[in-house]
C-alpha cells in the first residue's frame, strides 16, 4: 500500500488569542503560540495540524516546558514534527517564527485515525 502524502500550502504561527475568544480547557498558561499547517493531498483533500507551544522573544521555542506532562508533549510534539520531515536539527537554535514560510511546498505524511485524515507526527 502506498503511504498517503499532502503538500504543505500553508504554516503559519498565531497567538492563541487570534484563535480562540477564549483558551481552550487543558491549554497552560505557558502555551501561548500555535504552528497552524494546512495541507492538500493529490485528490484535493485538505489535511491540518495545530501543534501548540511557547514562543520566545527571540523567535525559538523551548522544547523542554514547565508544567504539567501535557504540556510537555505537546513541545516534544512540535519537536518531532520539525526533526522528522527534516525542518530543523537543532531545535533550541531554530528561530521558528522566521522560517515557518519555509515549510510551505514540502510534503507530509498523512494517516487516517478513525476516519479522519491527520497529517502524521511521530
Amino acid at each position: 500500500m502506498q503511504p498517503l502524502t499532502a503538500v504543505v500550502e500553508e504554516a503559519e504561527v498565531y497567538k492563541i488569542s487570534d484563535i480562540f475568544n477564549k483558551k481552550p480547557p487543558g491549554l497552560g498558561f505557558n502555551e501561548t503560540d500555535a504552528l497552524v499547517i494546512k495541507a492538500r493531498m493529490q485528490d484535493g483533500r485538505q489535511v491540518w495540524a495545530t501543534l501548540y507551544f511557547c514562543l520566545k522573544p527571540d523567535g525559538t521555542f523551548e522544547e523542554e516546558a514547565l508544567g504539567r506532562d501535557a504540556v510537555k508533549a505537546r513541545r516534544h510534539k512540535l519537536a518531532s514534527f520539525l526533526r522528522y520531515y527534516g525542518l530543523a536539527e537543532q531545535i533550541d537554535k531554530y528561530i521558528l517564527k522566521e522560517r515557518v514560510h519555509e515549510f510551505k511546498g514540502s510534503n507530509v505524511e498523512v494517516i487516517p485515525i478513525q476516519g479522519v485524515l491527520s497529517i502524521y507526527i511521530p
